[in-house]
């Protein structure tokens, strides 16, 4: 019988993921281009708003405001079908990879030789099956949006800069600070989240166990027994859980705080430079709402990154099961055997 292979690594999961994605590229392009669309339309509004006070508030031009205003909804109304249409292609492709996952994982499982099976739990194969693959789901749905997040910022910066160099200088200070906290970040939480999915499927295995095995357990009087085992792996799931819910504490805090300063700074030298009539109104409010329109995407960088460490961790131990052989496989050019009816007949 062949050695079992070597654990699969981060980099094996990230392979599995992208080669499961590259099958539905067709409708990830179509997100990914939802996403470009609705990035360019969402960093238009608030050039269109400073027209709108500059032009039509500041300089009393009815006509200008109105037609800044149609502009501004039009622009919102095709944001809107770009998110639609982003969301739908997004869960689209999710589900379709979730499912072709598990047919793969279970058409595998049972080419596997009976001594894998016997060394095994089932409830850790169940778990593959089950919390690994929405885990990956979950992971691939973010994809789209995470792709026009970093848009968003990319091109606000830009924008920023147009406006203002010093106030942009001044606002995006803080990013050189998002991007370490958020590397620290990811280094700490795919460990834990390695650890968490393997505890709950050890809490998997002695479900499954205590339940087929139910009349043993009952027989043998021992129900004590296996709530004790099963309230140890409960408590080790809820140990892993707290684990990574004070690492997401210590550095969500600080992602959503950085951002925010960003904003006060604006506001505070902005301000001056209106007073002193450097800047426009309508150029400070655009400036504001550039800001604002970064702090959300800032924000989730944490959800997007643990996000993703779960799902990298559930690829792993997908990609544990698909990268064991079986130790018995056919000749090549064996004959297949015709589908059976699922029957014995004696003649």
């Amino acid at each position: 019988m062949p050695s079992p292979p070597a654990g699969p690594t981060r980099r094996d999961g990230w392979k599995l993921l992208r080669e499961a994605i590259r099958r539905h590229r067709g409708w990830t392009i179509v997100g990914v281009v939802a996403g470009l669309v609705w990035t360019a339309a969402k960093v238009t509004i608030p050039s269109l708003s400073r027209r709108a006070i500059d032009q039509g508030i500041i300089g009393r031009e009815h006509g200008a405001l109105l037609k800044w205003a149609l502009a501004i909804v039009s622009v919102g109304v095709v944001s809107a079908l770009c998110t639609g249409l982003r969301r739908y292609s997004a869960f689209g492709v999710a589900y379709r990879t979730e499912t072709e996952l598990r047919q793969r994982l279970f058409a595998h499982l049972q080419r596997l030789h009976f001594a894998f099976h016997d060394h095994t739990q089932t409830g850790q194969l169940m778990s593959r099956a089950a919390t690994d693959l929405q885990q990956i789901q979950g992971f691939v749905v973010l994809i789209p949006i995470t792709v026009s997040n970093a848009l968003t910022v990319s091109a606000v910066a830009v924008i920023l800069f147009t406006i203002n160099p010093g106030l942009a200088l001044l606002a995006l200070c803080s990013l050189p600070l998002v991007n370490v906290f958020a590397r620290r970040f990811s280094g700490r939480i795919h460990p834990v989240s390695m650890e968490l999915q393997q505890e709950l499927a050890n809490v998997a295995t002695v479900v499954e166990e205590t339940v087929t095995g139910i009349r043993v357990v009952k027989g043998s009087g021992a129900e004590g027994l296996q709530a004790e085992r099963l309230r140890g792996r409960t408590d080790r799931v809820f140990e892993r859980a707290m684990k990574a819910a004070r690492i997401r504490a210590a550095f969500m805090p600080t992602l959503d705080f950085l951002p925010a300063m960003g904003l006060l700074a604006v506001l505070w030298y902005g301000g001056h430079q209106v007073l002193n009539g450097h800047l426009t109104l309508g150029e400070l409010t655009a400036f504001n709402a550039y800001i604002v329109m970064l702090i959300w995407p800032l924000r989730m960088t944490g959800m997007l990154i643990a996000q993703a460490q779960r799902g990298v961790a559930a690829a792993q131990r997908i990609q544990e099961i698909l990268s064991t052989e079986p130790a018995i496989v056919d000749k090549p050019g064996a004959r297949k055997l015709p589908m059976g009816r699922g029957e014995l007949r004696f003649e």
